[in-house]
């Protein structure tokens, strides 16, 4: 059905007889086992003593790295810790508060002088609320801006620099939500809502000024997923009972932990400010 093209299989590095030759994967490129490994790389997972931050701290263990845990819950990290040490897992953690621009470049310091360097940032540490209009303050307002979206800003800012100063490049990757895309996915929730589509358009705007330090910044945009943080959200009756008039798919957090985890190796080398839904569908109104 096709005749033989002479260009493309130069292009291809495939000799006339289809042999392949220079090809990436078929001429002793890395195979997927060493592309997955993460052996030697040192990560920060903020938020990463519960929920979606302890699945991606257990993944990225999984595979090789050494991680460190920032994040204000103690009780959780101290549990964290045991389990990790259970498993043979190399896991520190610093109390920081994304919020405090100082104990950022803190944890950041920490991280470099207990492991060397740092390779990886996911940064995972966020909240969000159910309010009405007439309900949102001031004070609930730049909560959410300040950890959702401050603390964003100056962990990447901090890593960044540390990066760069190794001179050997890195992967950051943010979380969002899917709310950040569409409000139809996270009613009364205005201020998550604001903060989460901001992470996404910071990404956007830092991935072409990192790329040039080496340094690889992509966003992963969960739905609604089963955390701590979800069953202690607070909020008015008012405003829960239109938050529970939906029926968007409920992830278990694992599932969006594993799309981090492959941001986080080499298998995203080239993939640049890119925005990955993990919703089960709910951006596209797939109801459970």
């Amino acid at each position: 059905m096709y005749s033989f093209h002479e260009g493309y299989q130069r292009a291809l590095g495939i000799d006339e007889t289809g042999v392949p030759g220079m090809s990436r994967g078929t001429n002793n490129d890395p195979s997927m086992s060493e592309i997955l490994n993460l052996t030697g790389k040192v990560a920060i997972v903020t938020g990463g003593a519960m929920g979606l931050g302890f699945c991606v701290v257990n993944r990225l263990c999984e595979a090789g790295a050494r991680v460190v845990i920032a994040d204000v819950a103690d009780e959780y990290a101290e549990r964290a810790l045991g389990y990790f040490g259970d498993k043979g897992y190399v896991v520190r953690f610093v109390k920081a508060d994304v919020t405090d621009v100082a104990q950022v470049k803190a944890a950041v310091d920490f991280t470099v002088k207990e492991f060397g360097a740092v390779d990886i940032l996911v940064t995972d540490a966020g909240v969000w609320a159910h309010a009405l209009l007439s309900e949102i303050t001031e004070e609930t307002f730049y909560e959410m801006i300040d950890i959702n979206l401050k603390g964003t800003l100056f962990f990447i800012q901090a890593v960044a620099d540390a990066m760069e100063r190794q001179e050997t490049g890195g992967r950051i990757v943010t979380v969002a939500s899917v709310a950040g895309l569409s409000a139809d996915q996270a009613p009364i929730m205005f201020e998550y809502v604001a903060s989460k589509s901001a992470v996404v358009a910071l990404t956007k705007s830092l991935a072409k000024g990192l790329k040039h330090k080496g340094i690889r910044i992509n966003c992963v945009l969960p739905g609604g997923m089963l955390t701590p943080g979800a069953m202690t959200t607070h909020g008015t009756e008012a405003a829960k009972e239109l938050r529970e008039s939906t029926r968007s798919p409920l992830a278990d957090p694992d599932d969006v932990a594993r799309v981090i985890f492959m941001l986080s190796t080499p298998i995203s080398d080239f993939m640049y400010g890119a925005t990955l839904s993990v919703d089960g569908g709910a951006f596209l109104g797939i109801e459970e």
